[in-house]
């Protein structure tokens, strides 16, 4: 297969972002004392828990993350924050960050893997809480989704639309099957967005940005159970995350590759001239086996999965966000994005800031 690549989109710049979380965050070892089912229900002593949890932190990177609900737990719609209300305090800040009126944002994209309802879109009213009257899109390629959006965004705004709004949001706790201890352990809720708008100074631009899906790679990381749901496969545990972990997790390095080169050879950018590498984040020693592969220095791939662990769409969004809140990127700066999704769907980009 061959990526698409498009770029570059010149005049346009992020000028503003945002993130938002769920009140609860655990550790490492708050989480495993939540959702017990992931050690198989036995009853460890706490310097054997305290043993997994530090282990954990090692070899995975992840320290803390934040859920709206705790796997394995009755789900409590009334009362558990969604994905759709995580999206629109990150829209929010983000619009608020811009400072845009609300009459130039008029294009939003959002990407979710677990939207709040079956068959509506979380674009649509996301835009309606936040009172924009645009354009709405899903954009439904998993964690490699803010990257198709924010592509689509730049086309947007290089065609005449004076601001898009980019949303990636996910509340994995509620897909989380509890007997997963790897699914607990690596997966998070949050959401981050960003405010994509014409440059007329003409120094911002979206140099290159590759994408390219293979369907037949969906089984690797998927919920399998058909809609509309069925009591039968509620209980088979259908609507949980299921999939080939060990056989995803050989394929996502190179699918990272692929992206990563089809979007630096676009823009004309050579590795060395990254100034930041800023990819979805999932572990610690995939970030740094990826930026190695390029030859990108250690001090310039920005990692946040431990304060966060994966939180799916939003991760590279969020990740972004917190590298410019900390100075990482500023103007002329060229950053590097990537992320790889289930369905199966990767990408990168390359923006000039």
């Amino acid at each position: 297969m061959t990526a698409h690549v498009i770029g570059p989109i010149r005049g346009v710049r992020i000028a503003g972002m945002g993130t938002a979380f769920p009140a609860r965050a655990l550790d490492n070892l708050a989480a495993l004392r939540a959702v017990p089912q992931a050690l198989g229900g036995r009853e460890l002593s706490e310097e054997r828990l305290a043993f997994i949890a530090d282990n954990i932190q090692e070899t995975m990177g992840v320290r803390e993350r934040a859920w709206a609900h705790v796997p394995g737990t009755p789900l409590d719609p009334a009362s558990e924050e969604t994905s759709l209300d995580l999206a629109t305090r990150a829209a929010r800040e983000a619009i608020d960050d811009a400072s845009v009126p609300a009459s130039d944002v008029r294009v939003v994209l959002a990407s979710t893997s677990t939207p709040p309802r079956m068959s509506s879109t979380i674009s649509a009213p996301l835009a309606s809480s936040l009172a924009l009257r645009a354009a709405c899109m899903d954009m439904r390629t998993g964690c490699s989704g803010g990257l198709f959006a924010l592509a689509t965004a730049a086309l947007h705004v290089s065609a005449g639309c004076e601001a898009a709004l980019v949303v990636g949001a996910e509340t994995f706790s509620k897909v989380i099957p509890p007997v997963s201890k790897v699914a607990v352990v690596s997966l998070g809720d949050g959401a981050g967005a960003l405010v994509l708008r014409r440059d007329p100074s003409g120094s911002g631009a979206l140099l290159s940005a590759a994408m390219e899906t293979d369907g037949a790679l969906g089984g690797l990381i998927t919920t399998d159970g058909a809609l509309p749901p069925t009591a039968e496969e509620m209980t088979r545990g259908g609507y949980l995350l299921s999939g080939a972990p060990e056989e995803l997790s050989q394929i996502v390095p190179g699918k990272y590759e692929a992206a990563i080169r089809a979007a630096l050879d676009r823009a004309g950018v050579a590795a060395s001239d990254v100034d930041l590498y800023v990819p979805h984040q999932t572990s610690a020693p995939l970030v740094a086996k990826v930026a190695a592969t390029f030859g990108i220095p250690s001090d310039k791939a920005f990692v946040n999965v431990d304060r966060h662990a994966n939180v799916g769409a939003a991760g590279w969004l969020v990740a972004l966000a917190e590298a410019r809140a900390e100075g990482r990127v500023g103007p002329g700066a060229t950053v590097l994005l990537a992320a790889v999704g289930g369905g199966m769907s990767w990408a990168a980009a390359v923006v000039r800031w």
